[in-house]
């Protein structure tokens, strides 16, 4: 057993098309769509990322024709996020090649470290910009788990083998244990 602080989890679920709509948002879009379904912890970006009503929206895109960068080292999706307006680079996600027990997959990631976004507003995520990710993404990608490493991009890595190989089981129960509704789509 390995002690682990994680800052956050963040629960990002693909709802059906009925409660998108009955919340505002659309059916049957091409770039998968992920809400934050709950969280334990704070992270301050999810903040950042609140439209008007509450809610924080992610969509998990494809790199590839997207990202200029040699398979070897693109990673296998990215999550971008909104702020206001502008788009916001969450995290690009890189898939261990180890699946979990019952197929769920492993992923990590950090923060984009840019000071300003393209529009050349603030970067939320900029002050957590040493912050690592960790991923666990259901095998019919209609869920991610994310898990925030305070400080963590320096090993981030060797946490997302040390997820997979089942060291942080215990941390992650409590934090699924400890997750709150973040907004209650189906009140």
């Amino acid at each position: 057993m390995s002690n682990i602080d994680f800052t956050a989890y963040i629960r990002l679920e693909q709802l059906p098309d009925d409660v998108k709509k009955r919340n505002g948002g659309k059916a049957g879009a091409k770039i998968p769509r992920f809400d934050v379904t709950a969280t334990a912890g704070y992270y301050k970006p999810l903040k950042d990322l609140q439209n008007n009503k509450g809610m924080v929206v992610a969509y998990l895109n494809e790199t590839r024709g997207i990202i200029d960068s040699t398979d070897t080292r693109r990673a296998d999706r990215f999550l971008m996020g909104k702020q206001g307006k502008d788009s916001v680079n969450i995290s690009s996600v890189f898939l261990l090649d180890t699946a979990a027990d019952g197929g769920n997959l492993y992923g990590y990631g950090n923060p984009n470290g840019n000071p300003k976004l393209r529009s050349g507003n603030t970067n939320p995520f900029y002050c957590n910009r040493t912050d690592g990710y960790l991923f666990l993404i259901a095998p019919d990608w209609k869920q991610i788990e994310w898990l925030v490493i305070p400080n963590g991009l320096c090993t981030i890595l060797g946490n997302a083998k040390a997820l997979a190989d089942g060291v942080y089981n215990d941390a992650l129960l409590t934090m699924r244990a400890a997750a709150k509704t973040y907004f209650d789509y189906w009140a």
